[in-house]
């Protein structure tokens, strides 16, 4: 996984297909315990559009690789996942 210079912990991310509420497979080995730094709905269009929902989203507190949407159907555009690793 990728690390930013001048972080101490390592850093993680995933582009991934929006969908329904619910459950979202997110690649990049997230588990339990990281921290969700913010996720991004990204919209096609001229230019594509992105907003941010991170208050809706959460890592799942028992399954690896899956973050929860609570809120917002995000079906037809994608999400950008960042994530800090714990160690």
């Amino acid at each position: 996984m990728p690390t930013i210079t001048g972080f101490s912990k390592p850093i993680g991310c995933s582009l991934i297909p929006g969908g329904p509420i619910g459950e979202h497979q997110v690649q990049g080995n997230i588990k339990p315990g990281d921290t969700l730094l913010s996720v991004e709905h990204i919209t096609d269009g001229t230019p594509p559009t992105r907003v941010d929902r991170t208050a809706e989203f959460s890592i799942h507190a028992t399954k690896a690789g899956v973050v929860e949407n609570t809120t917002t159907v995000t079906t037809g555009g994608f999400l950008h996942v960042l994530w800090s690793k714990v160690e």
